[in-house]
């Protein structure tokens, strides 16, 4: 990976753009560090949380972020003992999951702070410029799952599949009332959000999440819970779905311009790329949807 044009400088950012990785998620992370390489490290420093990366992998994302922190059990929810026992071999990433209420715990003294997942790219960086306006007027900053393309509404039965699982999800972990008012609402993707460092979101998801967790787990847990949050505090700004464009909803196409867009019209271009769902190199390296095609993964084979 070259050397990034404007080094990192962590004195002057007033927003960290955190994401979180081990050894199985690096060869896209090293994606999205690549998309990165752009952006102003003086308004931007790029932090990671460690999930367990190998030592080799560390050194080689290490120049292009401005803090590296190791997880560390004192900061996460910890769900029931006889659950993790259950959801560790099927959510090895569970500590991702639950860390997110801590990221101002982990990267402290930064006024802003914008999540992303480690399977994202982004082709345009305009969307963290907004993002980071949003949050100085101090509002959250999120997009949700709900776009024409998206396959759950090109059927009937789709959808309602779609609202049947998250109605059933949320009542077990907020009850009925909760689970009927918010069932048939889209998720709000937590794969990518801005909050600012005195929101209080923070607290009441920590609260949530770990009251949640004492009795059971779902690998979408953190994200109904962050849902509620958000729903019962409202202060927030809805991104439109190209922010983060979740590719197992709908495949996005290669545009004359040579950019990813969206499938319908007016075809816009897609801001993050969220390489979402399982067998994700399997899925995605095929088709092309890595940063820059993949064509960096020769570079790295040596540290897979």
């Amino acid at each position: 990976m070259p050397e990034p044009a404007n080094p990192p400088a962590v004195t002057t950012a007033g927003t960290a753009i955190v994401t979180a990785a081990d050894r199985a998620i690096f060869p896209l992370l090293v994606g999205l560090l690549r998309s990165l390489a752009g952006l102003d490290r003086g308004r931007f420093a790029v932090c990671l949380i460690d999930l367990g990366l190998t030592p080799e992998q560390r050194a080689y994302v290490a120049p292009h972020c401005a803090r590296i922190e190791p997880i560390d059990e004192a900061r996460i929810v910890h769900p029931a003992p006889d659950l993790i026992e259950r959801i560790a071999p099927r959510v090895p990433f569970w500590r991702a999951l639950t860390a997110r209420p801590f990221v101002p715990e982990y990267f402290p003294g930064f006024r802003r702070y914008i999540g992303v997942d480690a399977d994202t790219w982004f082709q345009r960086l305009d969307v963290l410029d907004f993002m980071d306006q949003e949050m100085a007027r101090g509002r959250l900053v999120i997009a949700p799952e709900m776009d024409v393309a998206y396959k759950t509404f090109h059927a009937a039965d789709a959808h309602e599949d779609f609202v049947k699982d998250k109605t059933t999800l949320t009542r077990g972990f907020f009850g009925d009332d909760m689970a009927a008012m918010t069932g048939a609402m889209p998720y709000y993707n937590i794969g990518l959000y801005g909050l600012p460092a005195d929101a209080p979101h923070w607290a009441m998801f920590k609260h949530y999440l770990t009251e949640v967790t004492k009795t059971r787990f779902h690998f979408l847990c953190e994200s109904v819970t962050f849902n509620i949050v958000m729903l019962q505090l409202r202060n927030f700004t809805a991104l439109p779905a190209a922010c983060n464009w979740m590719c197992t909803l709908a495949s996005p196409v290669k545009g004359a311009d040579g950019l990813w867009h969206s499938p319908a019209w007016p075809f816009p271009v897609i801001e993050m790329l969220h390489l979402t769902g399982a067998s994700k190199m399997e899925r995605y390296v095929p088709a092309g949807l890595l940063y820059g095609g993949g064509a960096y993964l020769e570079e790295i084979a040596g540290l897979l």
